[in-house]
């Protein structure tokens, strides 16, 4: 529903369990990784297998596990599910060179300290967008790490530069960021501000509810100052370095999927901004793996078909 500019996520039944809805079931924590007091939450049973959720880019505005608000507890049911704030967002802290925030290999390594810090390998990963790169990067450097790998509309994986200036990148996308970089050109700290940041990645939006509108107010409060510098930079190269983060050793790491141990499930979005055909490709280059596409779904498919998105997780995830 809308009124004046709100929206109310309306009542969605007894399957319904938001972290906001069941704030005592979900526990908000802190370790250090890799030398960075890195936050993370955590639900389920700690004996329980793990599952670790690796999120996308912060997209200057600090968005980190908050847009998982959906999926922890119905997960939490059968795992031990634990959603980590990558460098440079969230509760988390920036690098410690500013201009590496938003650099991908070195939210990567930090991630892989983290699974390390934690104690939990093996663990499932379930990765989405720039997240299931670096889910990715963690199988195919430390299969050690990893048990089974879930991968969500990833442009980031599937096309060559992370999709920028590709033809399967939609413009209602494209068009929030200066040409040839992801650098936006409005972000502001509001209700307003951020949903519309949000927006072109949801098909049903009524998922930006007030309480997780809300909850990026103060991030973004926090780290739009932080971004604002040092972002830029990142693309002042002519886009040189965004095409390198996506590189395994010298190789785009599309080209290394098909060494993968053990063979993923991809998870699209048929109405991502991203494109279905990046996610057909990548499917394609990887020997068993399956690919579930979500109709009335965009790149954020864990909001869209929040339900069925956590029936088929937990299905793939707890197969012996």
């Amino acid at each position: 529903m809308q009124d004046g500019g709100s929206v109310t996520a309306p009542s969605r039944g007894p399957a319904w369990e938001s972290i906001y809805d069941h704030p005592g079931r979900v526990q908000s924590k802190y370790i250090v990784a890799g030398g960075y007091r890195t936050h993370y939450l955590e639900a389920g049973d700690p004996a329980a297998r793990p599952v670790v959720l690796i999120h996308g880019a912060n997209f200057e505005f600090g968005m980190g596990i908050d847009r998982w608000y959906p999926t922890i507890l119905p997960l939490s049911s059968a795992f031990r599910v634990i959603a980590v704030d990558e460098l440079g967002g969230g509760g988390t802290d920036p690098p410690a060179r500013l201009d590496d925030i938003g650099d991908l290999r070195v939210r990567a390594d930090h991630v892989l300290s983290f699974i390390e810090a934690m104690r939990i390998s093996p663990a499932h990963l379930i990765g989405q967008s720039q997240g299931a790169w670096i889910a990715t990067y963690i199988a195919l450097t430390r299969p050690d790490l990893v048990d089974r790998l879930i991968l969500v509309d990833s442009a980031s994986l599937a096309l060559p530069a992370g999709g920028m200036d590709a033809s399967d990148i939609a413009p209602r996308f494209s068009d929030d960021f200066h040409p040839g970089t992801m650098v936006r050109k409005t972000l502001e700290p509001t209700r307003e501000g951020l949903r519309a940041a949000v927006s072109s990645m949801v098909f049903d939006h009524s998922m930006l509810s007030d309480d997780f509108v809300d909850r990026l107010i103060p991030l973004a409060l926090k780290w739009i100052p932080i971004w604002k510098k040092p972002w830029p930079r990142f693309w002042a190269d002519g886009g040189r370095r965004n095409r390198q983060q996506y590189l395994i050793d010298g190789v785009h790491i599309s080209e290394l999927v098909h060494l993968l141990a053990s063979p993923p499930l991809i998870i699209w979005g048929k109405n991502s901004v991203k494109g279905l055909e990046g996610g057909v490709r990548l499917y394609q280059r990887i020997p068993d793996a399956q690919l579930h596409v979500f109709d009335k779904a965009n790149h954020f498919v864990w909001l869209d078909q929040w339900r069925d998105f956590n029936s088929l997780a937990t299905w793939y995830l707890a197969r012996s």
